[in-house]
């Protein structure tokens, strides 16, 4: 497995361990690994020459002798930028697990799109030589795989292994009136802090916001830190979800309504998102009918009606559910 910590990577790892599969998690010194993540999100023009495309190589050339010294016979690669090593010959099955990045990179307003175009479109090539290299290309949802075939390769080695979740035994409980949480990375582009910070002046509700990095105080947020556990959940009765308009976000995918699924807590995410619409237990909602909603269902039969169906969505994405065709394209 090539990747870090991240949710869908442990996931990986825990459901072919209970399979009986020997998995190795393949990694690299720290320091290339954090000059990645910097040159990735951060995404100033000044780091792209000679940057992220080259050090993606870099990468390439020092897990190619691991693996081939490992003598794998599957490698499953859950982040493109450490993924290039698919376009060298490494005698193994290969499966990589593509969320797009170069879309994230062109979307991000902070890039300058007139001057790094070239470069960016440099980093379409290599994710494309990577798919074109892989046995598998797998998508965490449906809308993301209909996007990747719209608008960038209608691969034929192409198909959608949905992202799980952890069921809860402990649901969250009816209060009125209600509080609403967002939990969740706040660094991206797409967690679009200025809808958030919309919605909690408009509510009439208390909106809380737990995740990392500190939004800045223009956004004016009630920010109550990181959370060290999702029990943190237990406390309000709806999830939020926010999500930036760009054509990416809005045929792609979010974890973060999956986490709020997991206990039963029903879900608010933008109706400009096609996956809004494709959960049970989540209401897709607007700038202009948020608060109506919520006032609509804090009505307690409404609520526990929806916090059912949210419950009944995490059980049908279990992780060792959605997981079960990545194992047969091991087996095979």
């Amino acid at each position: 497995m090539i990747g870090g910590g991240g949710i869908r990577a442990v996931a990986y790892k825990n459901f072919l361990q209970s399979k009986s599969h020997s998995v190795d998690m393949l990694s690299f010194d720290e320091i290339w690994q954090s000059r990645i993540v910097l040159l990735y999100h951060n995404a100033r023009a000044h780091l792209f020459a000679n940057g992220l495309s080259w050090m993606m190589k870099k990468v390439a050339d020092a897990l190619e002798s691991k693996i081939k010294s490992g003598k794998y016979d599957v490698v499953i690669g859950v982040e493109t930028q450490l993924s290039y090593v698919f376009t060298r010959e490494l005698k193994c099955l290969k499966i990589f697990s593509w969320e797009a990045m170069t879309d994230e990179l062109y979307f991000n307003p902070r890039i300058k799109k007139d001057s790094e175009l070239g470069r960016i479109r440099r980093l379409r090539e290599m994710e494309l030589e990577i798919c074109m290299h892989s046995d598998y290309v797998v998508f965490p949802w449906e809308t993301t795989e209909n996007y990747i075939r719209k608008h960038i390769w209608n691969g034929s080695n192409f198909l959608t292994i949905r992202y799980g979740c952890y069921p809860q035994s402990k649901l969250a409980s009816f209060s009125f009136p209600p509080s609403i949480v967002s939990l969740g990375n706040l660094n991206g582009y797409w967690v679009n802090k200025e809808l958030l910070s919309y919605l909690t002046s408009i509510s009439p509700y208390v909106i809380n916001t737990y995740g990392k990095p500190r939004p800045e105080r223009k956004y004016r947020v009630n920010y109550k830190g990181y959370a060290s556990s999702l029990d943190v959940l237990y406390d309000y009765q709806f999830g939020l979800n926010t999500i930036s308009k760009d054509i990416f976000r809005r045929n792609h995918f979010s974890s973060r309504p999956l986490a709020y699924l997991a206990c039963g807590l029903p879900v608010l995410s933008p109706d400009w998102m096609q996956f809004s619409h494709e959960l049970k237990g989540c209401l897709p909602y607007n700038e202009d009918n948020f608060v109506d909603l919520v006032d609509q269902f804090s009505e307690k039969n409404l609520w526990e009606k929806l916090s059912q169906e949210a419950h009944a969505q995490a059980r049908e994405l279990d992780w060792n559910i959605t997981l079960k065709p990545l194992e047969k394209l091991i087996s095979k």
